[in-house]
Formats: C-alpha cells, structure tokens, sequence
C-alpha cells in the first residue's frame, strides 16, 4: 500500500473528520486545514492553517501534498462562490496533481443561483481543467448521520423521527465511514474516476427507517415526514439561522422547469457496506453523536 500525503479542508466538520478517520486507516499522512479548533483533529493529523479566500495562502497550505479533499463550508450567500474561485486557484497555482471534491450532498449539473449549491457546481466542472485526476464524490441520498444529529436524537429517543422526505420514498442512506473509506480508495486509485456516487447498501422508506431505529433502541420509532419549514426550525437553535435555511432550502422541491439530478450511474455508484441497524447500533443516542 502506498502513503500519500493528504490535505483534508474541514477537517474537523461531520463529514471531514469521517474522511480524516478513513484515511488514517489507510495508512496515509493527513495534514487539516482548520479554523478554530485543531484539538478535534486526531492527534495523529497534524493541523495547518490557510485563509479561503486567498489563493496564495491556500498553495502555501497544499505544498508538498500528494492529494487535496476539497469540500466547502456552510456557506450560503456569495462567500461559498468566492471561496470555491479561491481554491481553484490555489491548486494551480500549487500544481496539485489529484484532487478528491466531497460536494457533501446530491448536486444539481448546472448552476441554480443558489450560491451554496453554484459554488460546488462550480468546483465540479472547473477542476478537471487545472487537476491532472480529479474526482467529484456525492453520496446517492441522505448521511445516516443526519438522523443522530443534535437536533434529531432527542425526537428519535422519544420515538419519533422528524425528517423532510416522503414517507414512502426509498432511500440508500449513507454512512459517513463509508464515505472515508471510499475517498480513501480514491487517493491511491490507479486511474481514479472524474465521479463516484457512494450509496448505502439498502434502500429503505421511512417508515423502515424508523423500525430499524426502533429494534437498536428496543422502543417503537414512528415517521414523520415534515415540511422543509419546519426542518428549518429544528436546525436553528442548533446551526444558527442562515445555515437552517439553507439546508431546509436543499429538501425544497425546484421550481417548474428546473434541472434536476439525474439518476446515477450504475458504474460510478460505490455500494457502502454498513448498514443503518449496525450503524444505530454504534451511536451514542443519548449525547447525539
């Protein structure tokens, strides 16, 4: 197996850290950009600081790095696009040779104006033009994650899980090792591919979600599906306003006539092996995390 050395941005977010984890496990170097609190890295990354915003501070940070994970933060106004322009530049200009963009949820193909999700369009496209291999990575739906989160583990040990997707809607729910693991993979890969869509291994509605839920907490677990309104009003206390609303604005259904994802597929599509019981089973549903 060979060793790379690995900058990871957010390397201390949910999905960050669970990239940080699989690539340690894989044996590679990792160096996270941090902002604020470098002591949640794994004291086997070291933690490096560079300004978003400033394509010079960025190639200083990616010197002497064999891989980047690019992924941007929760950014919903005109900053995420102006970031996403910063690092592009910034990998050029340090002549990164392989570059893995984590867009973190299912992507539109073309800009929408909505600069949370035109930023990672934006990304998406752009890379392969300044990146010798380069590798978009979207999970197919939802991070089981979501459902352990401090604004949902509460609801859930009191039997009810409040998400804003249709009941009846089957969903391959993505674990967030999963999601290292096969970035991981994507680092050492022979001939890495421009996409990989990682999906769960099961595809399973709500209410089958819940009955998962319920055998691990040995309690009935019921469904609801709420209103992307009402989404954002759980997410607020926790995540602040403006990012409650630019989440819930992701589950709001697109305008008449709007692009829409297209189905994935099947070659780019990365099976996951864990499932939402082993997950649950491994959560701490008391602390939500």
């Amino acid at each position: 197996m060979s060793t790379s050395t690995v900058i990871v941005h957010g390397a201390t977010g949910t999905q960050g850290a669970a990239i940080v984890r699989g690539l340690l496990s894989a044996g590679h170097r990792v160096r996270g950009i941090v902002r604020t609190t470098p002591a949640l890295l794994p004291p086997d990354a070291e933690p490096i600081e560079a300004d978003l915003l400033e394509p010079g501070s960025l190639a200083a940070a990616y010197e002497g790095a064999d891989a980047v994970v690019v992924q941007l933060p929760l950014i919903f106004t005109d900053l995420a696009v102006q970031q996403a322009e910063a690092m592009l530049a910034g990998l050029r200009k340090a002549g990164v040779e392989r570059v893995v963009l984590n867009t973190g949820s299912v992507m539109p193909p073309v800009p929408v104006g909505v600069p949370f999700v035109d930023a990672r369009v934006l990304l998406s496209t752009e890379l392969s033009r300044g990146v010798e291999a380069a590798t978009v990575v979207a999970p197919a739906r939802q991070y089981m994650e979501n459902l352990v989160a401090s604004w949902s583990a509460p609801l859930v040990r009191a039997g009810e899980l409040a998400y804003p997707l249709p009941r009846e809607l089957p969903v391959p729910w993505v674990a967030l090792d999963d999601l290292g693991s096969t970035v991981a993979d994507l680092i050492t890969a022979t001939t890495p591919p421009p996409l990989r869509i990682v999906a769960g291994p099961q595809a399973l509605t709500g209410d089958e979600v819940a009955a998962e839920l319920g055998a691990v907490l040995g309690r009935p677990v019921r469904w609801n599906s709420i209103s992307p309104n009402s989404y954002r009003e759980m997410l607020a206390p926790h995540l602040g306003a403006e990012a409650a609303e630019g989440i819930a604005g992701v589950y709001t259904p697109p305008p008449p006539g709007a692009p829409t994802p297209p189905e994935p597929d099947p070659s780019v599509l990365e099976i996951g092996a864990t499932t939402l019981r082993d997950w649950a089973a491994r959560q701490d549903w008391q602390t939500g995390r």
